[in-house]
């Protein structure tokens, strides 16, 4: 059966922001299904475009309650795209950019929605406890990005490999908060990885994870 690949906006994006990506999928990707649903509310801080929870007030403290008052419509989202498609979470990657990242990686952490998730720019708030050992998971983040830090993949990279996860970081010079060149062609690299097409790389790996400095 076919990958399922669900592209995850950003805050205050629409499912047009994961154009790009879902170009690439399309062109390379014969055998994968592409669906970007929007975020399940309307953005408050502006007058267009969705979120999953908001951002207006956010803190380190009232962040995680936040996410987690998200999941269930994030899941309920994910799991009727599923149902559209006939895949389960074996065929199914998450690939998602900034809170889409965010709510990707929450949903994954201890139930078993996918196989794969592909976090962009993403973060884990907080670091997780546990994780879903089926569920392997692709790190990009860009080291000048200024919205949200690399630090918080490279300290999620740290606490899932503790964990047990398949988990491979891959952070990228010079790349912004932004899903253009060089960010996006890194997260092509994680989604065809997922799709067992990956490009050739000489990382430097320990077990199942890996780590990818350039």
């Amino acid at each position: 059966m076919p990958t399922l690949i669900v592209l995850l906006h950003g805050v205050g994006q629409t499912p047009a922001d994961m154009a790009p990506l879902a170009a690439m999928i399309a062109a390379h990707g014969p055998r994968a299904a592409v669906a970007a649903p929007p975020a399940a509310w309307p953005y408050d801080l502006g007058p267009a475009g969705h979120q999953w929870f908001s951002v207006d007030g956010i803190t380190e403290e009232n962040r995680p309650d936040r996410i987690r008052a998200a999941l269930p419509a994030f899941v309920a989202t994910v799991e009727a795209l599923q149902r559209a498609h006939g895949a389960g979470p074996e065929e199914t990657m998450l690939a998602g950019f900034s809170q889409g990242a965010i709510m990707a990686l929450a949903a994954c952490e201890s139930r078993f929605l996918a196989r794969r998730v592909v976090a962009i720019a993403g973060r884990c708030a907080p670091l997780p406890q546990a994780w879903e050992q089926r569920t392997r998971v692709h790190l990009v983040h860009g080291r000048a990005d200024g919205t949200v830090p690399v630090q918080h993949s490279e300290r999620a990279f740290e606490r899932l490999a503790a964990l047990g996860a398949d988990v491979r970081l891959d952070v990228v010079p010079r790349a912004v908060h932004r899903l253009a060149p060089p960010l996006l062609d890194r997260a092509w690299d994680a989604v065809c990885a997922g799709l067992q097409a990956a490009p050739q790389r000489t990382p430097t790996q320990t077990g199942n994870n890996t780590k990818l400095v350039s």
